[in-house]
């Protein structure tokens, strides 16, 4: 599973976070701006969208499988968008490449929940983002060299062709799907490899002393650190808890992918070619990468990651946005990347942690709201940048995103200590 994961993740972020690029690529290629290929980007939101809608049919039949199928499409969708010639074409592969990547999506917490999902998928991520540090440059190197550089996107096929054999159909467990009676995780499958000492009402094990996705008690700790009141046990304090986890969920992913996306037209309009653009992108990917890493240690200490990591963020934000030089914005890209690294890990694992809720609801829970904010938040930059410039519309939907997501994850915190 750890080697099914990670190279899942290389794939995926190598493949992804190039899209920014390829955009600005494909722009030029069609003689058009790179506001109206917005579509590309969101090619990977929908996929969100149609996978998190059909998550528990999807995985009904094995994680394993969904991934099998996962890695297949991904690596058709990067082949024809890295050769297409005609948008249409172009078209067609970016809408694959974004379905298979969102299939990636949907399976990674589904085997990493449990105990320490948090720092496991801080690990998976952080893969991911150093694998994506070599997409823009290799973009930018063929650009620089007469070549198409859309090209270098073909680099992630061999790694995905190699998950589809390694993930084929053979006898694996499903995980557990509302309706239906699955088998416990194998070892294999287990986070930790721990041995199973019972059962919850959905299907699931669990170990000895723990509770499901392992809550301690009533009254435990979120992945974050964060206090869980012991009210929250009931019905509606899930309800309430999985609406607030999937909401930070989205506003996490938006300010991701307002840098993912729009770092290289940002870079561009500083007076950098399109290939040094592309290249000098990867200073947001080298901050995600670093960050990624120090979170896996931090989230388990106590250390309050999101709001720290969205003061980062904003930071960042104003450093790309009103400079004009390339220097500082591609400081604030790295800065930005540092602060953004843990928002969407540890998030998800939040939402991934809500008692009594399965596997399956709770993967696709997670791809929808990556999905809503993948449709939105670029989108939403695309129409900004239309009508006031990109520098504006980058300070208009981070900033208030960033001060929304740390202010609603500190203070309940701060509520509950102040009761006690």
């Amino acid at each position: 599973m750890t080697r099914q994961v990670g190279v899942a993740q290389a794939a995926l972020g190598f493949s992804v976070n190039s899209l920014g690029a390829c955009l600005v690529l494909l722009a030029g290629d069609l003689d058009a701006p790179p506001e109206s290929l917005a579509w590309l980007a969101s090619s990977f939101g929908a996929g969100l969208l149609v996978v998190g809608a059909a998550g528990s049919m999807l995985l009904r039949s094995g994680s394993r499988s969904a991934l099998f199928a996962a890695a297949l499409v991904t690596a058709a969708g990067a082949v024809l968008l890295a050769t297409g010639a005609a948008a249409a074409v172009a078209a067609a592969g970016a809408l694959l490449l974004g379905l298979g990547a969102a299939g990636i999506v949907l399976v990674t917490p589904a085997l990493l929940r449990g105990p320490g999902a948090a720092a496991g998928l801080a690990r998976a991520n952080a893969v991911g983002s150093v694998s994506a540090i070599l997409g823009p440059p290799a973009i930018g190197a063929l650009e620089t060299a007469g070549a198409d550089g859309r090209l270098a996107l073909l680099l992630a096929v061999p790694p995905l062709l190699f998950l589809a054999a390694d993930t084929r159909p053979r006898a694996a467990s499903p995980v557990d799907a509302e309706g239906s009676a699955p088998a416990p995780f194998p070892m294999a499958d287990r986070p930790g490899g721990t041995p199973p000492a019972g059962r919850d009402r959905s299907g699931d094990t669990f170990p000895v002393g723990k509770g499901r996705s392992g809550d301690t008690s009533p009254a435990g700790e979120d992945p974050s650190g964060a206090p869980v009141p012991a009210a929250d046990a009931g019905t509606r304090g899930r309800t309430r808890r999985t609406a607030g986890a999937w909401a930070a969920i989205v506003a996490a992913v938006s300010i991701e992918f307002c840098f993912t996306i729009w770092a290289t037209a940002r870079l561009r309009d500083t007076g950098l070619s399109d290939g040094g653009s592309a290249a000098a992108a990867t200073a947001f990917l080298v901050g995600m990468a670093a960050g990624r890493l120090a979170a896996a240690r931090l989230v388990g200490r106590g250390f309050p990651v999101i709001p720290a990591g969205c003061g980062l963020a904003a930071a960042g934000t104003l450093l790309v946005a009103l400079p004009g030089a390339p220097a500082p914005v591609a400081a604030g890209l790295t800065l930005a990347g540092l602060g953004v690294a843990p928002l969407y890990p540890v998030t998800l694992a939040r939402l991934v942690g809500v008692p009594g809720l399965t596997a399956a609801r709770s993967a696709a829970y997670g791809a929808l709201a990556s999905g809503t904010a993948i449709l939105a938040a670029p989108s939403g930059i695309a129409v900004l940048g239309a009508v006031l410039d990109l520098r504006a519309a980058l300070l208009l939907a981070v900033l208030p995103l960033a001060a929304g997501l740390a202010a609603a994850t500190a203070l309940p915190p701060l509520l509950a200590r102040s009761r006690t």
